[in-house]
């Protein structure tokens, strides 16, 4: 995001030099990764504050650090949201409302599109984006100054002015802004009017409907749609605009309303004349309300802050707060902070704010940490070099089991370590071997490479009733190629890596689990290493897993202290 210094200026009364409000931003906010004479440019990667995606929201940031006052709010959304009895209305369509929530569509007509006036190409470009044209221009602006993406198109080139919200037609295709032909799925949200798509919504316009230089009559679109399928889009299409950003981070109806009716109010004063508008949606909005607890405040900080310390600093970052009781304040976030949606995000806004630096420093509890024992982690590197010398390619799988390697497994689920709040049903059991996870691995290579070999050393999760999980290292090694023993190979190259680091390893009695070979499965014995287990895979586990090819398996376990 980079900040006009000039504009920032326009918004916000400051006591001090924009550049030594500047130099506070790292120490309170966010980081900066460039500046210049002109601008300066945050450090949003990684960061989700949202409003810090519009000028309004870095100058309430700073308006809050320097204890200042940003001038005026933007305009008020309540006269223009009424006034909308005044005009005709344009037809609107949203599919579903899990889609586009809200839809506003005003017909503006009346206008000339000329060159910008230079002030508003100076802010343009010091924001990073070029001038087009007036009509466009608009839309660039009240997005940087209010974080809402806006769109205007050519009202002539959309049959009837109707605009809808849906879901694209498998295979439709949009040319868009930028010249590129895009092939839509059926996961992609669209405007559309009745006849074709106009626009990838969240992400940027269509060719056909852009402001030309015989534009005289646009339709302004506001919209706010699903972060996840514009992140989704964006994605798969490799289109990421300013707009897509904004969208993925989230926007606020009141933010919308806001920028809607500044947007309009611009077109107005350059000519244009509001002659149908339409609002569509669910416009209704509910406070977040949190309790903060005024002990719990000092006792995670480490300071001694009194409550009208505490409240003055709400009251900077424009937080509403209402006294419950002596230890207890009911705290409503300004509509623009999406990130505070709890007691915790309070306390660090108040830590932040109050200055991390001011925090009085005090040693751990409890005795440091004895020196850590490096040996183990030692011996797991020689051990990996030992197995990569042989030919061994090292991977690395996730600490669950899918559910396709539970369901090809058939495995009793009841065995494994259960993840309480799991980010999905790929994740929600801990793996207890290594090997399947490789199995999948080495049946998807074998889809493109004739010969697989394969190790990997990490740990495994198993149940003891009434204890924490035990936690364990193993290795696991995998093997396929064109042999008629690759259990017999896999035999030679584990033996010839373990006699490079001068361990013993033997074959010892015969093993009996359903899923290997039943004649093809020994328990094997190493110095270092737990009993373990040299086999061959079934081939009905194979074929479960999408292969014929023979696969033979190594599982050991690492006596590590």
């Amino acid at each position: 995001m980079k900040v006009s210094k000039d504009w920032l200026k326009e918004l916000i009364d400051l006591d001090r030099p924009v550049d030594e409000v500047m130099d506070l931003l790292p120490k309170r906010t966010i980081g900066i990764k460039e500046v210049t004479k002109d601008f300066f440019e945050l450090d949003m990667k990684g960061y989700n504050r949202a409003d810090l995606l519009s000028l309004r929201g870095v100058a309430q940031e700073i308006a809050a650090i320097t204890v200042s006052r940003v001038k005026g709010q933007g305009s008020s959304q309540e006269d223009f949201i009424w006034s909308k009895n005044k005009f005709e209305t344009t037809p609107i369509g949203i599919e579903d409302l899990q889609l586009s929530p809200v839809q506003c569509v005003t017909r503006i007509e009346g206008l000339t599109v000329q060159a910008s006036p230079a002030n508003w190409v100076k802010k343009l470009h010091d924001s990073g984006i070029r001038s087009i044209n007036n009509l466009v221009d608009i839309t660039n602006l009240i997005m940087l100054e209010y974080g809402q993406p806006l769109h205007a198109f050519d009202a002539q080139a959309v049959k009837d002015h109707t605009i809808n919200v849906r879901l694209a037609r498998k295979g439709e295709v949009l040319t868009t802004l930028d010249d590129k032909r895009r092939v839509l799925t059926d996961a992609d949200i669209v405007l559309s009017d009745d006849e074709k798509a106009l626009d990838v919504a969240g992400i940027m316009g269509g060719k056909d409907t852009e402001i030309k230089p015989s534009t005289t009559t646009i339709l302004l679109s506001a919209s706010m749609f699903n972060p996840q399928h514009v992140r989704r889009t964006a994605s798969r299409l490799n289109l990421h605009s300013e707009a897509s950003r904004r969208f993925q981070h989230g926007l606020t109806m009141q933010g919308l309303l806001q920028a809607y009716s500044a947007a309009i109010k611009m077109y107005q004063a350059i000519g244009g004349k509001v002659t149908a508008l339409s609002l569509k949606g669910d416009f209704q909005t509910v406070p977040i309300n949190l309790i903060l607890h005024y002990s719990k405040i000092n006792n995670l900080i480490g300071t001694v802050l009194s409550k009208k310390e505490i409240e003055s600093i709400l009251g900077r970052l424009q937080f509403t707060v209402k006294t419950v009781d002596e230890n207890t304040w009911q705290v409503s976030p300004p509509y623009f902070r999406l990130d505070c949606q709890q007691e915790e995000d309070i306390i660090e806004e108040i830590a932040r704010l109050y200055g991390y630096e001011k925090i009085p420093k005090s040693p751990l509890p409890g005795s440091p940490p004895s020196k850590i024992d490096q040996s183990k982690f030692e011996f797991i590197h020689q051990l990996k070099k030992s197995l990569a010398t042989v030919g061994l390619k090292e991977v690395q799988t996730y600490s669950f089991f899918s559910t396709q390697v539970l369901g090809s497994l058939g495995t009793d689920q009841r065995q494994l370590v259960k993840i309480l709040n799991p980010i999905s049903a790929e994740t929600a059991y801990l793996r207890n071997a290594l090997w399947p996870n490789l199995l999948e691995v080495v049946s998807f290579n074998l889809k493109h490479f004739k010969d697989v070999a394969i190790f990997e050393i990490g740990k495994v999760f198993n149940l003891q009733p009434g204890e924490l999980p035990k936690e364990s290292y193993f290795l696991s090694i995998a093997l396929s190629n064109d042999t008629d023993n690759p259990t017999e190979e896999l035999y030679q190259l584990i033996k010839k890596a373990l006699e490079m680091l001068y361990i013993g390893f033997k074959v010892e009695s015969r093993e009996k689990q359903d899923y290997f070979h039943p004649a093809r499965q020994q328990r094997i014995q190493s110095g270092k290493f737990s009993s373990g287990i040299l086999a061959e895979v079934h081939p009905r586990v194979i074929n479960k897993f999408g292969s014929d090819k023979r696969i033979a398996i190594i599982e050991l376990e690492l006596e590590l202290k």
